[in-house]
């Protein structure tokens, strides 16, 4: 197996590992927390969000080069 593809991998689950630890946390604070509190998970969560898209698009465009 290709070890670029296996990093690749890794990447993206971790992230979209945190981006769904993140919003669950998100989902914690609503009603729970301050307007500042919650925008600051809100904000966590979009950037988690953002970086498991990166991570995405990174194995797909690896796999679409490299055909593996």
């Amino acid at each position: 197996m290709c070890e670029e593809k296996t990093r690749l991998t890794e990447v993206y689950g971790d992230a979209t590992g945190k981006f769904s630890h993140s919003v669950n946390e998100l989902q914690e604070k609503v009603g729970k927390s301050s307007i500042e509190e919650y925008e600051r998970f809100r904000r966590a969560s979009e950037e988690w969000r953002v970086h498991s898209e990166q991570a995405r698009l990174a194995l797909e465009q690896h796999v679409a080069a490299h055909k593996c």
